[in-house]
C-alpha cells in the first residue's frame, strides 16, 4: 500500500518533467517561429519594393519607348520632306540649266543677227538704198543690241513696237537654230513674238547654200519659237548654228 502513493508521485514528476520540457520546446518552436515569420515579412517588404520598383522602370522604358518612337517618325517625316525638297531642287536645277544654256544660245544669235545686220547696212548705204530702209535697219540694229543686253544680264525688256520687225517687213525673217530635238523632230529658232513670228510660218533651213529642211513655228515666246520639222522636206542632218529664213 506504500508503494502505490510512491509511484503516483514518480508519475507525478515524470509528467511535470514532460510539461517543462514541451513547455520549453514549445517556447524555443515558437520564438523561431516568429523570427521565420519577421524574416518571410521582410523578404516580402523587399520584394514589394523591388516589384514597385521594377513597375516604376517599366513604365520610365514605356515612356521612354513612346519618346523614341515619336522622334523616329519624326525623323522619318523629315528626311521624306527632304528627300522631296532634294528631287524638286534638282529639278529646278536642270531647269534652270537648260533655260540658261537656251538663254545663252539665244544670245549668240542675237549677236550672229546683229553682224549681219550690220553687213547688211554696209550693203544698203553702198546700194543708195532708201534712207527710210537704212533707218529701218539702224532701229532693227538698235532693238536686237537691246535684246543681246537684256538677254546677256538674264532679263527680258519689252519690245519698242515696230524696232524689230521694220527690216523684216521688207525682207524675209532670218533666223539661227539655238537648238535641235530628239531626231531632229523640231528645232528651237531665236525668232520669236518680238519679231514677227507667228503660229504657223513656215521658215527654210539651210547648211551654206543648201536649204535641208522646211519647218513650222508651233510655239512662239518673246525670243524664240519652236518649229516642227517637216519630214518629207528633210534633206540633211539638222544642227545647231544652221540659218533660217522666212518663206514668203
Amino acid at each position: 500500500m506504500h508503494r502505490f502513493p510512491i509511484v503516483l508521485a514518480v508519475f507525478a514528476l515524470l509528467g511535470a518533467a514532460s510539461s517543462a520540457v514541451l513547455y520549453f520546446r514549445i517556447g524555443n518552436s515558437k520564438k523561431l517561429l516568429e523570427v521565420q515569420l519577421a524574416g518571410a515579412t521582410a523578404r516580402t517588404t523587399k520584394l514589394e519594393s523591388d516589384l514597385a520598383s521594377a513597375n516604376e522602370q517599366n513604365g520610365t522604358l514605356k515612356a521612354n519607348l513612346a519618346s523614341s518612337t515619336a522622334e523616329l517618325e519624326t525623323t522619318r517625316e523629315k528626311l521624306t520632306s527632304a528627300e522631296l525638297r532634294a528631287v524638286v531642287l534638282d529639278h529646278d536645277l536642270a531647269k534652270t540649266k537648260s533655260l540658261l544654256a537656251l538663254q545663252e544660245q539665244n544670245a549668240r544669235a542675237l549677236a550672229t543677227e546683229v553682224s549681219s545686220l550690220r553687213h547688211d547696212l554696209d550693203d544698203a548705204r553702198n546700194s543708195n538704198a532708201s534712207p527710210e530702209a537704212v533707218a529701218a535697219y539702224k532701229n532693227t540694229i538698235a532693238e536686237l543690241e537691246r535684246q543681246l543686253a537684256n538677254a546677256r544680264n538674264g532679263a527680258a525688256a519689252p519690245t519698242a513696237a515696230g524696232a524689230s520687225t521694220a527690216v523684216f517687213s521688207s525682207r524675209p525673217g532670218r533666223a539661227t537654230v539655238l537648238t535641235v530635238g530628239p531626231q531632229g523632230a523640231f528645232v528651237v529658232l531665236n525668232f520669236g513674238s518680238a519679231r514677227g513670228a507667228k503660229v504657223g510660218q513656215k521658215l527654210e533651213v539651210s547648211q551654206g547654200t543648201q536649204i535641208v529642211a522646211t519647218v513650222l513655228i508651233s510655239d512662239v515666246r518673246a525670243n524664240f519659237s519652236v518649229a516642227q520639222v517637216q519630214p518629207d522636206t528633210l534633206r540633211g542632218v539638222l544642227q545647231k548654228g544652221d540659218s533660217a529664213l522666212l518663206v514668203r
